[in-house]
């Protein structure tokens, strides 16, 4: 590298640079919320769309569905297009997909608006994951990356209680409608301060299809998949449940997602600190904590107390099994990521929305308490799982070998 380069590389990221970091993090926050929003909005929604609760759940579940194809797919077409040119369209397809649903007549035409709302999650994941290396100097992409991602918190944390709060003072529509007001800003940000981004390679099929190659990998996905079905088949009627079980008030449901939130938020930044130094047992205990946590809310969640305590330990043991599932993968596939990161995304989504799927399938025949219980059984049988089949030796090898074969191929 020559000294100039080497000069450009250590240098510190500009105002503008950090400007058009924070409108990739907007975007992420935008996201995050729009794909939550229904979770403390189900309720309100089913009677005004003539439809019952777990059928208005497949406005989680559709979304999903659309994003673990549309993340790999995503990936593979945009080539050699200049990324900045793609988040725009992201950015003004979730605005749309918002409004669609804001004045959705039916349940349909509703899921439809979560169908672009799908399409937009997988590839906005698929590339705002690996652009921050393009808006900054290498000095300055830890915090980049850093900011990026905690919009996935502030989506939770401020994101998804704002939107209850909206929803139960002016009506759900207002809150889908909200929030693509601030999509449209987010998108004039977008179009001001991004520069040009060129693609950072020209991923293939090939590519995707090498992190199956590894066993460890394959380990990984099966129980993320697992674990993030556990998830969202609780997290999806969460309000449901403590509205109709805990009996808690629009206000103090508002105040326990918020709780969540900044739970999770912690959860993010405690695990982002153990989980490189013990991938196996961050993955091991944080599922173990969240189906724990979930079991006991079904048992104690008559009491507003000790449901509340429940929900903060959930909330903070899923905002730290991102970072644990992502410490886990490069572990095992080091030589991999940037293209796994779009089969990665794809597992989670598929775990997403079989969450929400058959979660509303257990709400309408056996009920949301029975949901929930389903829920944490499968978390903690996936952090035996983990334990059991996580701790064999020999797997960096093998996966650098696999790696290193399918580079020779290319």
């Amino acid at each position: 590298m020559s000294p100039d380069a080497l000069q450009a590389a250590d240098r510190r990221a500009t105002t503008r640079e950090w400007l058009a970091v924070a409108a990739v993090a907007l975007g992420t926050f935008t996201l995050v919320t729009s794909e939550f929003i229904p979770v403390g909005l189900l309720t309100r929604m089913a009677p005004d769309l003539h439809a019952s609760e777990g059928a208005v759940g497949l406005m989680m579940t559709i979304p999903a569905l659309v994003a673990a194809v549309s993340a790999p797919a995503a990936m593979l077409g945009a080539r050699h297009l200049d990324r900045r040119v793609i988040l725009w369209l992201l950015s003004a397809l979730l605005v749309v997909s918002n409004l669609v649903v804001a004045y959705a007549p039916t349940l349909p035409v509703a899921l439809f608006g979560r169908v672009l709302l799908g399409i937009d999650v997988g590839a906005f994941w698929a590339i705002s994951s690996i652009v921050a290396g393009k808006l900054v100097p290498s000095a300055s992409l830890s915090r980049a990356n850093s900011i990026i991602f905690a919009g996935i918190s502030l989506g939770t944390v401020v994101g998804v209680p704002a939107g209850a709060f909206i929803g139960s003072a002016l009506g759900w529509r207002a809150a889908f409608e909200t929030v693509a007001i601030f999509g449209a800003v987010v998108l004039m940000a977008q179009i001001v301060y991004l520069p040009r981004i060129p693609p950072s390679e020209v991923v293939s099929v090939k590519h995707l299809a090498a992190i199956f190659r590894i066993p460890k990998a394959r380990l990984g996905l099966i129980v993320c998949f697992f674990i993030f079905l556990a998830q969202f088949a609780g997290y999806t009627y969460m309000g449901a449940f403590l509205e109709q079980v805990t009996l808690a008030s629009p206000s103090l449901l508002s105040s326990l997602l918020l709780g969540y939130g900044l739970a999770g938020f912690i959860g993010n930044f405690v695990g982002g600190s153990l989980a490189p130094r013990n991938p196996l047992m961050a993955l091991m205990g944080t599922s173990l904590l969240m189906g724990v946590s979930i079991v006991l809310l079904t048992l104690m969640g008559h009491s507003q107390a000790p449901a509340s305590l429940m929900v903060l330990a959930w909330g903070f043991a899923f905002g730290a099994l991102p970072i644990a599932t992502q410490a886990w993968m490069l572990k095992v596939a080091p030589g991999e990521m940037e293209s796994a990161s779009a089969v990665y995304i794809s597992i989670l989504q598929l775990g997403f929305a079989s969450g929400a799927f058959f979660g509303g399938r257990v709400v309408d025949t056996l009920g949301v308490n029975m949901t929930l219980a389903g829920a944490g059984v499968i978390a903690v049988l996936a952090a035996v799982v983990v334990l059991q089949f996580g701790r064999e030796r020999g797997v960096s090898a093998r996966a650098a070998t696999t790696a290193a074969a399918c580079q020779q191929a290319d």
